[in-house]
């Protein structure tokens, strides 16, 4: 059996290429041979150190053959064309989130994974700060805005289904395209790669920040929240970096120097797994910046590791939380960063962990094979309806004076 996995790109490590990446090795022990679409060539050997995991693909075909530094939101409209040839595919499943492949046949199933409707991106609720900055990233984002709206419409009447990351993304969904019911399918997360930092005993007076540097991410709000705190509490902040969010990285170094941080907040760029690793051992707290989160892979990460999450109450990362370390303040983030960081225990550490289970790789598969088996049925029966109609129509045609 072939399944094909369709995604832009896996070379900036963050939630979605994860979801992408846990797809393939889903679809992989199910028993398919798995190939995988892209727009700009995988840079395989990084991303499985990264990620400490082979992605096994059997293929793997790429619009370009090389990696991509810009235009990154623009490469996911260029999947359309990247993946034409899918005759022969029994499955195919896009976590890419809003476009179909052209020519795509009637009789192969097809699954949309919307992470998040781009149609709302940027309306009251929903609003996304990087592209309403400036000029420029309204200049920026509005062309993709209008394609990516047409092509997402195109891709869900094609879908057989369609999933999404949370209940928040769900309404999101909802809201966007009425006539559209997704199915919400949390993104898995490997919980035996933190084992070696949730059994830690070496935890500091730390805050860990695990985000890409992007200015979405707002990972500004971690720097003004450690002004408030001016207490002995150390912040690391790390994630994936490109050449095209240099600027805002530079901005946040800048920050931390005007505020007079620069022995109290550590920022650590494009990071191996050991260090991750090594981060989420010493420190005590995660905290998470980005308000409306659809799902947030590094918080459940960050639980699995026994770290205690400290996340925005809007967004979807509420569905996981427990309500207590919720904020809605900068202020209250501040305060339960002091409450909890020297009050952590055993069993607090363990609850926490014992929520960041649900979202097991085995679950996920699980979950994963029921859909599709839902898709091959509903994509037969469709086919078989527009059969039986054609052969109708040939019966009832009058014969030819």
């Amino acid at each position: 059996m072939k399944a094909v996995v369709i995604h832009h790109s896996l070379n900036t490590p963050g939630g979605e290429a994860t979801l992408a990446i846990e797809t393939i090795r889903s679809l992989y022990e199910l028993g398919y041979n798995v190939e995988l679409v892209t727009v700009q060539k995988p840079n395989l050997e990084d991303i499985e150190k990264v990620y400490a995991k082979k992605i096994p693909v059997s293929n793997v075909k790429s619009l370009f053959p090389f990696k991509i530094n810009c235009f990154g939101i623009y490469q996911r409209l260029l999947t359309s064309i990247s993946s034409l040839d899918l005759k022969d595919s029994d499955i195919v499943i896009n976590t890419n989130g809003n476009t179909v492949p052209f020519g795509i046949p009637n009789n192969v199933p097809y699954m949309l994974y919307i992470h998040f409707p781009t149609l709302l991106m940027n309306s009251k609720g929903y609003n996304n700060n990087k592209y309403q900055k400036s000029f420029f990233w309204k200049a920026y984002f509005k062309p993709y805005h209008v394609m990516s709206n047409a092509l997402t419409k195109r891709a869900l009447e094609r879908s057989n289904v369609v999933l999404t990351n949370s209940r928040f993304s769900k309404d999101a969904v909802r809201k966007a395209y009425p006539e559209v019911v997704p199915y919400v399918l949390y993104p898995p997360i490997e919980i035996d790669r933190f084992s070696i930092a949730y059994r830690s005993n070496s935890r500091e007076r730390q805050v860990l920040v695990i985000s890409r540097f992007s200015r979405e991410k707002q990972i500004e709000k971690a720097i003004k929240i450690a002004r408030i705190l001016r207490a002995n509490i150390k912040f690391e902040v790390i994630g994936s970096l490109v050449p095209a969010n240099r600027p805002y990285f530079n901005s946040l170094r800048k920050m931390i120097q005007e505020n007079g941080l620069e022995g109290k907040i550590k920022l650590t760029p494009n990071a191996t797994n050991e260090e991750l690793l090594s981060a989420m051992s010493t420190s005590t707290i995660y905290l998470h910046t980005m308000y409306g989160e659809h799902f947030g892979v590094s918080i459940v990460e960050a639980m699995a590791a026994g770290l205690v999450p400290i996340v925005p109450s809007y967004g979807g990362c509420s569905e996981i939380v427990p309500f207590e370390y919720q904020y809605n303040t900068l202020e209250d983030a501040a305060a339960c960063i002091s409450k909890n960081i020297d009050e952590i225990n055993s069993e607090k550490r363990e609850n926490i962990y014992n929520i960041a289970k649900q979202y097991s790789p085995a679950r996920f598969r699980k979950m994963l094979q029921q859909y599709v088996e839902q898709a091959c049925n509903s994509n037969t029966n469709y086919n078989n309806t527009n059969r039986m109609a054609k052969q109708s129509a040939h019966h009832h045609r009058l014969p030819p004076r």
